[in-house]
């Protein structure tokens, strides 16, 4: 049976950053994850933060219009569920953030994780992502795609 691992990150939208990251650090004690600074110095503007021990980790994105968006959940799952995912929301006709039906070109690689973002019918936004980036890159031939 098909499931979801785990619960991965929190997508967060904020309109200011370096606020956010004052905020979530002094209040939450979450940190920078160094192992995604290259998400934050792009034009995208994304920031991982994390506790101490890895467990919890949120995603704050620059979003002028933070107030009226809602973030993304992301569940974290092995390459080969990556992949059946992927195939069971085509079979579904889910659609992703921009209307287009699931599908395995859908599938974005961020350099060592990969994702695919949907939303459910009334319009929530959900990822599921994979570390297993090596085999699922060969797997798909995948051509690295910005955050």
């Amino acid at each position: 049976m098909l499931t979801l691992a785990k619960i991965d990150h929190l997508h967060i939208r904020v309109n200011d950053l370096t606020k956010a990251l004052d905020w979530y650090q002094r209040v939450l004690g979450l940190i920078p994850d160094v192992r995604y600074k290259h998400l934050q110095d792009d034009s995208q503007g994304v920031l991982m933060l994390t506790n101490t021990s890895a467990t919890v980790r949120l995603v704050l994105s620059h979003d002028e219009q933070a107030s009226r968006q809602m973030g993304a959940i992301a569940f974290g799952v092995g390459g080969h569920d990556f992949l059946e995912w992927i195939d069971r929301l085509a079979v579904e006709r889910v659609f992703s953030r921009d209307g287009q039906t699931i599908a395995r070109d859908s599938v974005r690689d961020h350099g060592f994780f990969c994702s695919v973002s949907f939303v459910d019918p009334f319009g929530n936004p959900f990822d599921i992502v994979s570390y297993d980036h090596t085999w699922l890159a060969g797997k798909l031939k995948l051509k690295r795609h910005p955050v």
